[in-house]
């Protein structure tokens, strides 16, 4: 069974207002949210990631946002999950852990996705993309994490990308 190395934390994108949809999960992705999913996408590959696996919540919006990404990402797995809608923190790191992969990007929501990235930078300095990291992650908002042992959470802060933002790596 492979270690998981590389975690990828994928807010889904730029969703339709609450009124203008059924329910909270059938709630889907404006053309903004489109756009940035797939550009998202494409800064991970450009620098130097490909997921093996993504665990997609099954809400419209975090599938809507793993199919823009797909073309990006073509030889990924996806396995879609019910329970990572709207899931808490270590629900998020347990199935990542889980997925018998290398590298993993959980497609899902917030606050869940904002608390794990914050847990897992607690004792990081402050650089400029961990203050931006802990003020929120926007929709689209991708971080990546790469397996550290020295690292006092077990992970190490690769790059976060916020959508049209670009951030020196810290």
């Amino acid at each position: 069974m492979p270690v998981l190395q590389h975690l990828i934390l994928f807010r889904h994108g730029k969703a339709v207002r609450p009124h203008e949809a059924p329910d909270d999960f059938q709630r889907g992705l404006t053309g903004r949210g489109e756009r940035e999913a797939l550009a998202q996408a494409g800064r991970l590959v450009a620098a130097g990631l490909m997921p093996e696996v993504a665990l997609v919540s099954t809400a419209l919006r975090a599938r809507q946002t793993f199919d823009c990404a797909a073309p990006a990402w073509p030889d990924t797995r996806v396995q879609l999950s019910r329970t990572l809608y709207l899931a808490a923190p270590d629900v998020y790191l347990e199935a990542a852990l889980a997925a018998d992969a290398a590298s993993c990007v959980v497609v899902a929501h917030d606050p869940g996705l904002h608390e794990l990235a914050c847990r897992l930078i607690e004792d990081v300095p402050a650089t400029p993309e961990a203050l931006l990291l802990r003020a929120g992650l926007p929709t689209a908002g991708l971080v990546w994490f790469e397996a550290d042992a020295a690292a006092p959470s077990g992970w190490r802060l690769v790059r976060f990308f916020a959508p049209g933002v670009t951030v020196p790596a810290g």
